[in-house]
């Protein structure tokens, strides 16, 4: 890759072009484990290259506060597991099966965001907004198989679709001269929101992840021996699925509130505890049984732990 950065002679604006070359080849070859899985699919070898362009544009507006533009060109080739995958897992009912044909992803990405940071704060919000050709979209649920039952799962390239959305993060902490009792205290959050949509065949993408916000508080006193936080996830449910040849399951939305504190003891020793899911939330995660059928009796198993407690010592020269 090569990159440059030019500042304006007033120092307001900067632009930062920037090429990168990619050069992707993948040499398969068949063994025993993989002849016994998948007895009727070769395996195959890649040959890609790509040259991706991009541009970001800086505008600082003073007082902390900037503002940027990104465009940027991306290619992505066939992950090998999904071009040559051979997997069957009984227990569970599922076997995904190899795409050959895969082809590499190319995108267009367009992000424009604000950056702000005091002197014990900081603050971020961007949007963006990709166009992808050929994207690939991994592990899709196909149904059952007609002979055996089997839920078969392949990775697709879906001809044109866009993923677009917006995040936030920021910090919060007290300032040297804030008040006695403020010192040490700080908030951070991070929100994260995305849709993504199958432009071809007007569906949504199951690949892309609900609305999530990771907000946290936390005390630090002056003497930094300890630290405490608390920890709340909240996550969205998923309802906007492609059900494909089947109906999927969709997952509820959940918060998890979690309780954590480090105590230095001195020495290079150091303890930890935590109380994690303090109110002993039932929730699944949709990385975890996106793409299974609803009513699959083995759902539940992908439920995440109740209340549990974390107790650890590390020591560090």
């Amino acid at each position: 890759f090569l990159q440059d950065e030019i500042g304006s002679p007033t120092g307001g604006w900067s632009a930062i072009p920037g090429v990168r070359v990619d050069y992707h080849r993948l040499e398969s070859s068949q063994d025993s484990l993989y002849l016994a899985d998948q007895p009727g699919a070769p395996v195959v070898g890649l040959d890609e290259f790509s040259f991706a362009p991009k541009l970001g544009l800086i505008r600082a507006f003073g007082e902390g506060l900037t503002g940027y533009f990104q465009y940027a060109h991306g290619f992505r080739s066939p992950p090998p597991e999904d071009v040559n995958i051979g997997l069957e897992l009984p227990l569970l009912n599922v076997r995904a099966i190899p795409n050959p044909d895969l082809r590499p992803e190319q995108s267009d990405g367009y992000e424009v965001g604000l950056r702000w940071r005091g002197a014990s704060s900081h603050l971020t919000a961007s949007a963006y907004y990709n166009d992808y050709s050929d994207f690939i979209e991994s592990k899709v649920n196909l149904g059952p198989d007609p002979e055996s039952g089997v839920i078969l799962f392949q990775s697709r390239n879906v001809a044109e679709a866009r993923i677009y959305g917006a995040e936030l993060s920021g910090e919060v902490a007290a300032p040297v001269d804030a008040a006695a009792w403020l010192q040490g205290w700080s908030a951070r959050l991070t929100a994260a929101w995305s849709r993504g949509e199958d432009l071809v065949r007007d569906v949504p993408l199951n690949s892309v992840d609900p609305a999530s916000a990771v907000m946290a508080l936390a005390y630090e006193p002056p003497s930094r021996r300890w630290e405490g936080r608390i920890v709340m996830t909240a996550v969205e449910g998923k309802r906007e699925v492609n059900d494909g040849p089947v109906e999927l399951y969709r997952t509820d939305g959940y918060l998890v509130v979690d309780m954590i504190a480090h105590l230095d003891l001195g020495r290079g020793l150091r303890l930890g505890a935590g109380v994690f899911n303090v109110t002993d939330e039932e929730y699944i995660e949709w990385a975890d049984v996106r793409g299974r059928p609803a009513g699959d009796p083995l759902i539940p198993y992908y439920t995440r732990p109740g209340r549990s407690i974390s107790l650890t010592v590390s020591w560090a020269l």
